[in-house]
């Protein structure tokens, strides 16, 4: 199988893809690190979720692709989700409901580091078959912004009184793992990380509905465009159409019941 059969782009134009990439993750990452830096009273506090929403330039981002539509009222922040949120947030209830959903967010990211580490691992194997160089690079590339995040969503955790979630996903892990094992080429690893990509990008997308705190809000809608990057970046290696879907989809979002933690 040739290089082309494998990668439905030239390694020119991926290397400029992963550049982009990454300078959108440089270009956002600093001020979640200087917010986390200040975080102060974390989930306990009680600041209005809209209010938050509508004067944060960091979340603009993320909420372009929630504006875009989805399946149901959740996807999008309207209807009776958004009624309720525009109240101040409730205490304990809502501070547990946001740390299991930060735990289920780092477990998620735990697992991306995971499978890409696996495949740049494996890949000098032949397991993939002929792996181009520029494929490697959006991979390290991957997985490092990925790492910071999952320390990103620990750091919120224990900054409101939690504790660091540093597993990959317990409800996914196993069956990855599984599909990873069985992997012969390229195009199905592609595959399998376009699945935790859009898995990750709509938990989060979903999350913007649903979270109360200021930070987590911030968080999630900040790290959301970057996951869907490396989503769009993988659909055109795949030779797919790369421009996110008009609807967001919530099909493969995760509940925050994923991490065990509440």
């Amino acid at each position: 199988m040739s290089k082309r059969d494998q990668m439905q782009c030239s390694e020119a134009e991926l290397l400029a893809m992963t550049k982009d990439m990454d300078e959108m993750h440089r270009a956002t990452f600093p001020q979640m690190q200087q917010m986390l830096a200040d975080f102060g009273s974390s989930l306990r506090g009680r600041a209005s979720r809209r209010s938050f929403l509508a004067g944060s330039g960091v979340v603009i981002g993320g909420l372009a692709l929630a504006a875009c539509g989805g399946d149901d009222d959740a996807d999008t922040g309207t209807g009776s989700s958004s009624s309720s949120s525009s109240e101040p947030s409730s205490g304990d209830g809502d501070a547990a409901a946001d740390k299991a959903g930060l735990a289920t967010n780092a477990s998620l990211e735990n697992l991306a580091v995971f499978a890409y580490d696996s495949a740049l691992k494996a890949a000098p194997s032949g397991k993939f078959g002929p792996v181009p160089p520029a494929v490697a690079t959006f991979a390290m590339t991957a997985m490092s912004q990925h790492s910071e995040h999952a320390k990103a969503f620990n750091a919120a955790l224990v900054n409101a009184g939690g504790k660091e979630f540093t597993e990959p996903n317990p409800v996914l892990a196993a069956p990855i793992t599984e599909m990873f094992t069985a992997l012969k080429d390229l195009p199905g690893l592609a595959k399998l990380a376009l699945t935790l990509e859009q898995t990750a990008t709509q938990t989060y997308t979903k999350q913007m509905g649903e979270f109360q705190s200021k930070e987590a809000l911030a968080l999630v809608a900040t790290i959301a465009p970057v996951e869907h990057q490396h989503a769009a970046t993988l659909l055109y290696i795949l030779g797919e159409y790369p421009v996110p879907d008009v609807f967001i989809k919530s099909d493969l979002a995760r509940p925050s019941s994923d991490a065990g933690v509440s």
